[in-house]
């Protein structure tokens, strides 16, 4: 429809600007075309045919832009009215008719398997049309056949380059570029991180404006610490397409490793206000919440996100935490069952349901937590410190020792256990 009424609005004003002037519409016509503008010059050249319907030179213009947009058939039909309104046209006309012959028979060539004579073929047609998208993108149809993946995105980008709404081109050129994307994806996978980002940044050397690959490149960067230049890769991406839900989420990542709450925040919003089941950023964004102490704030987003999504396990886990902020221990330890259940391999859950029941001084209850924590991750100090907490509560000072020296081996936790060690050791010392 936008297009229509533009096209109405250009006649209208070709008409009363050149009216009972063809030549000149048709002049007007040319530097449009020269200057990409084909809208334009279409109107220029059907405003000159309704000056004068027999107009020759605009029907045979409006053939050469049919060229210029891939539309062989279009091109064909137009030259033949040209020719129709006057034989000096026929030059033109079988300029077409050769283009449409060579095209035909480099596709032959190309289902029979000989494909350098089908690229000579489609090549000599740019040496007198090289305004022609089709011939590049035959040209890149050849080489995706052949695999050869680099020669076929180069083709696709050229034809791009010259109509860059040439829809089978535009669908080529995707194709390729997803193959960049995928195996660069795999090596990232395998941690081959160098070798990731030259496909990634290849398949941007064929489409500039390929958003997947700056997305993933910024992901790259982050996982190496590269902040800034993770920042800036993703902003490309919000640049091209600002409703990418994920690049605001990943962003939103970055500036909280940065510790730039505010940023990180914001941009946790933007990722829901585009996805509103966005789980993974209600989550987050409930967490930064929590450290800063906007409490109801917090546990507005995550009872929010556990109605959403209540099978999301990271969600009750923040509230679970959310509460053992506000020493809320039952709460907590309601959410905290909920958020196991849901996931039974995060050591770290089982270990705060542990230290919210301790705190209940559910000691059972918090022994049989810390024990599905410390069979997760044996090495972790925090899953036999609760251990020991509980053992001491059920009156088992020797079981609790042995935890609290287990705990000991953890760097993070030798010193609040050496405490708890000093404490059955030296009960008077502690005596209130």
């Amino acid at each position: 429809m936008t297009y229509l009424l533009r096209l109405i609005t250009l006649i209208v004003t070709c008409t009363n600007l050149f009216a009972q002037d063809p030549e000149a519409l048709l002049s007007a016509g040319e530097n449009q075309l020269l200057s990409g503008d084909f809208i334009g010059a279409e109107a220029s050249y059907n405003a000159a045919l309704q000056v004068d319907p027999s107009f020759a030179p605009a029907l045979q213009a409006l053939s050469k832009l049919a060229l210029h947009m891939g539309d062989i058939k279009k091109a064909n039909d137009y030259s033949n009215q040209a020719v129709q309104a006057d034989e000096d046209s026929r030059d033109w006309s079988n300029q077409i008719t050769k283009i449409s012959e060579i095209i035909q028979n480099g596709n032959r060539d190309v289902h029979q398997g000989l494909y350098d004579e089908a690229i000579e073929k489609y090549s000599s047609i740019l040496e007198q049309h090289p305004y022609f998208p089709d011939a590049e993108f035959y040209m890149g149809l050849t080489r995706f056949r052949q695999k050869d993946i680099e020669g076929a995105a180069l083709h696709f980008s050229n034809a791009l380059n010259i109509y860059s709404d040439h829809a089978k081109a535009r669908k080529g050129l995707d194709n390729v570029t997803k193959q960049f994307l995928n195996a660069g994806n795999k090596s990232y996978k395998r941690g081959n991180l160098s070798k990731a980002t030259r496909y990634y940044q290849k398949a941007l050397e064929f489409d500039p404006n390929f958003y997947l690959a700056y997305f993933q490149l910024g992901v790259l960067e982050k996982k190496l610490g590269h902040s800034k230049i993770a920042i800036d890769y993703l902003n490309k991406v919000i640049e091209i397409k600002p409703e990418h839900d994920k690049t605001w989420f990943t962003l939103g990542s970055v500036y909280e490793s940065d510790r730039n709450t505010e940023l990180a925040i914001e941009h946790y919003n933007k990722a829901i206000e585009l996805n509103p089941g966005y789980s993974k950023a209600y989550g987050n964004l409930g967490k930064l919440l929590t450290e800063t102490q906007e409490y109801k704030q917090a546990e507005d987003v995550l009872k929010t996100v556990t109605q959403i999504d209540p099978n999301y396990a990271d969600g009750f886990m923040r509230l679970g935490l959310l509460y053992i902020m506000q020493e809320m221990w039952i709460s907590a330890v309601d959410n905290l069952i909920i958020s196991t259940g849901l996931d039974e391999k995060d050591y770290n859950k089982f270990v705060n349901l542990a230290s919210a029941l301790n705190k209940l001084e559910r000691w059972d209850e918090a022994s049989v937590a810390a024990r599905s924590c410390t069979d997760l991750k044996q090495k972790f100090g925090g899953g036999w410190y609760e251990h020991g907490i509980s053992e001491m509560g059920r009156r088992n000072k020797t079981r609790a020792k042995k935890h609290f020296e287990r705990a000991h081996n953890d760097r993070e936790w030798r010193e609040m256990a050496a405490r708890k060690i000093d404490e059955i050791n030296n009960p008077a010392k502690y005596e209130k």
